[in-house]
């Protein structure tokens, strides 16, 4: 269940943005479709051009009815190829893929430059000039607590050093995972020690695996 956000000068959706944004400087910040149940939290994130993750299985017409622009959009692939050429159709750029099959499936209904974020298990070379790569992505098993995103983003950060050989240097990582609640109630306390570990993680990682630091986008599920 999400919690309704309380129409004020500044809502819990903000404070919890500059919560970690506090912590990690200019980090992006996102919220699930499934999250815009409440008019006054789909008019804010609406205004603010804050990013929006839907899954395959979301009602993509339905998001868009509520006018969250495509640009704003981040579509998570799945397993229904359907649904890919639908959120083309409908002008989404962005899309998460982790299979070989979704690369494909984009390939053949994009007619122009889709911007793709590669999954755990994603190949590493496309070879279509209209996909680009333009970061990685996560799923975050927040049942473990803030262990796990900075674990999450550690892996992302050795994926990132073999694509830096390939040469595709990576500068975007986005961990997904956790309820949304946090983030629509001013979450402080939970949201600060979520982006604390994950800077430490980044600060390690980089060193340890020879890369740039990449910027960074947290989400909830």
């Amino acid at each position: 269940m999400h919690t309704a956000l309380v129409t004020n000068d500044s809502p819990p959706l903000l404070d919890s943005i500059r919560v970690v944004r506090g912590v990690i400087t200019g980090a992006g910040c996102g919220v699930p479709a499934a999250a815009l149940v409440d008019a006054a939290v789909t008019r804010w994130v609406r205004e603010h051009g804050l990013t929006v993750t839907v899954d395959a299985d979301d009602h993509l017409a339905r998001v868009l009815s509520r006018g969250i622009r495509p640009n704003q959009l981040v579509f998570r692939c799945g397993p229904v190829t359907d649904s890919i050429r639908r959120a083309v159709n409908l002008g989404l750029t962005r899309f998460v893929v982790d299979t070989s099959q979704h690369i494909a499936s984009l390939s053949r209904c994009a007619q122009r430059t889709r911007y793709l974020y590669l999954d755990a298990r994603s190949p590493l070379v496309l070879g279509d000039r209209r996909l680009r790569v333009i970061g990685l992505h996560a799923d975050v098993d927040a049942s473990q607590g803030a262990v796990e995103w900075s674990a999450e983003a550690e892996r992302l950060l050795c994926r990132a050093a073999l694509l830096k050989t390939c040469g595709s240097p990576v500068r975007r990582i986005v961990l997904r995972g956790g309820s949304s609640e946090p983030w629509l109630t001013g979450g402080a306390e939970q949201l600060t020690v979520i982006a604390a570990a994950v800077d430490d993680a980044l600060r390690e990682g980089c060193e340890r695996w020879q890369v740039s630091r990449p910027a960074v986008t947290l989400v909830a599920a």
